[in-house]
């Protein structure tokens, strides 16, 4: 694990704001008043996050492009990172940081967290996920839902959203957006990996 700090400016116009993301630690400058001490989330603390990019419309075409990242605490608080790119000026910039923020996020906290899920049914605990139910006969994609078997499982896996579907129906699927949705990358991790421990997935 290693240390990301950054200066942030979510458009030409705002003030630069700190960023750090740290083994045990987030903290960034969110607040309106630079007198205001920035959020501080503690790692023990940090349980979800979501990540995306949304587009940014003229009258007739797009214009730009803004990096969406935001972070969940225990306590349902909420870090929001925004980076705005209009007309293409400082896009290569911000989509550079975008993935550097992202990928400290999964190595510092959310790589853990997953690896916290798949301990618990290697032990044969069952657990939630974000709406799925993990057995060890399979998953529940609902409170309401019937068992899909591992081996009747298929997933799919797109630039924006993750799919979990009975291979008997694949149209009684449950996706997951990557923007919209908490811990979508921790659903595709875990998920995926159970089923490769099984020989029913490959990255091949």
């Amino acid at each position: 694990m290693s240390q990301l700090q950054l200066n942030l400016k979510s458009s030409i116009f705002d003030r630069y704001r700190q960023l750090t993301i740290n083994k045990d630690f987030l903290e960034f400058d969110d607040n309106e008043l630079i007198s205001k001490d920035p959020t501080k989330f503690l790692k023990d603390d940090i349980q979800a996050f979501r990540y995306g990019i949304t587009w940014i419309n003229g009258y007739q075409f797009t214009i730009g492009r803004t990096y969406c990242v935001d972070i969940q605490d225990k306590q349902n608080k909420i870090i929001r990172i925004r980076l705005k790119s209009i007309y293409g000026i400082r896009k290569k910039m911000l989509t550079d940081k975008y993935i550097k923020i992202v990928n400290a996020l999964y190595e510092n906290y959310f790589d853990d967290i997953s690896r916290s899920y798949l301990t618990m049914f290697e032990n044969n605990i069952d657990f939630e996920l974000e709406g799925l139910i993990f057995t060890q006969s399979g998953v529940i994609l609902g409170k309401k839902a019937e068992l899909i078997t591992w081996e009747n499982i298929g997933t799919g896996s797109y630039v924006t959203y993750y799919t979990i579907y009975p291979k008997s129906d694949p149209t009684a699927y449950k996706a997951f957006e990557y923007l919209h949705n908490w811990n979508t990358g921790i659903v595709y991790s875990v998920s995926r990996q159970i089923l490769k421990s099984k020989g029913m997935y490959s990255d091949e």
